[in-house]
C-alpha cells in the first residue's frame, strides 16, 4: 500500500501515458496531448515539470529525486501515490497496475529506454502484461513507436517513421502483411529470426493480421 495517497483521478480514459525518467528530453506537450491522464513515474514526474508539463498524477517511491524536487512534485501535482522504497514491485509496474483501474483502451510507456538494460527489458515484459489485459500496449521513444499485436491491425503511412518491422514476441507467429514493399501471406516466423525487419509501407496504410501468437510491431526512423 502507498505510504501517502492524495486523491483519485475521476476519469475513464481511452489512452493513458505513463512517463518514466529515462530518455524523455524529446517529449513535448504535443506528444502527450492525446493522453488523459498523464502519469509521471518517480523522477519522470519532475522531468515533466521541468519541461512545463504538469502530469495529472505522480506515482513512485521517489528515491530518484532530491528532497527539493519531491517538494516541487508535491506542490504542483494534484494527485500523488507515494510508496515506501522497500517494496517488491518497480514504480513503473505500480503505475501500470494503477492505470488498469481506469479501464483504458491504450497504455503508452514513455521514458523506459535509453538507460539501464534491465529496466528496458522489464518494460517489455510489462507491455506483454498490458496486452494480456486486453489493452493496447505501446512503447514510444524519439526514434521508435512499438506496439504488441494479435489479430488484425492497420498502420497509416507516415513520413516520421520510415521503417516497419514485425518480430515475434511469442515463440512463433503466423502473420499476413499487405500494403508494404515486402508482403507476407500466413507466414510463420519463429522467435530469433529477423525476416520481418526494416520493411517499408508503400500504400496509404499497411494491414497486418497476426493469425497465431503475439507480434512486436515497430515503426522506426534513423537518428
Amino acid at each position: 500500500m502507498p505510504s501517502n495517497m492524495v486523491g483519485l483521478i475521476p476519469m475513464n480514459p481511452k489512452k493513458v501515458a505513463i512517463v518514466a525518467g529515462s530518455d524523455i528530453d524529446w517529449v513535448s506537450k504535443d506528444d502527450l496531448k492525446s493522453y488523459s491522464p498523464v502519469i509521471g513515474v518517480d523522477h519522470g514526474a519532475f522531468v515533466l515539470l521541468k519541461k512545463g508539463i504538469v502530469p495529472d498524477m505522480a506515482i513512485g517511491d521517489f528515491d530518484s529525486v532530491t528532497k527539493k524536487e519531491l517538494r516541487e512534485i508535491r506542490k504542483k501535482v494534484t494527485y500523488i501515490k507515494e510508496y515506501l522504497p522497500d517494496k517488491d514491485q518497480t514504480d513503473l509496474e505500480l503505475a501500470v497496475k494503477y492505470a488498469f483501474t481506469l479501464n483504458p483502451k491504450e497504455i503508452t510507456l514513455f521514458g523506459v529506454t535509453g538507460g539501464r538494460l534491465d529496466q528496458t527489458l522489464a518494460a517489455l515484459h510489462l507491455l506483454r502484461i498490458i496486452h494480456k489485459h486486453n489493452c493496447r500496449a505501446v512503447l514510444r521513444n524519439e526514434q521508435n513507436w512499438m506496439s504488441m499485436v494479435s489479430g488484425k491491425y492497420q498502420i497509416q503511412k507516415s513520413r516520421n517513421f520510415s521503417y516497419l518491422s514485425i518480430l515475434p514476441c511469442s515463440d512463433e507467429i503466423t502473420v499476413t502483411l499487405t500494403g508494404c514493399k515486402y508482403s507476407l501471406e500466413k507466414h510463420r516466423m519463429k522467435k530469433g529470426t529477423t525476416l520481418g525487419m526494416s520493411n517499408v509501407i508503400t500504400s496509404d496504410k499497411a494491414e497486418i493480421t497476426v493469425h497465431k501468437g503475439i507480434a512486436y510491431v515497430v515503426r522506426s526512423r534513423d537518428q
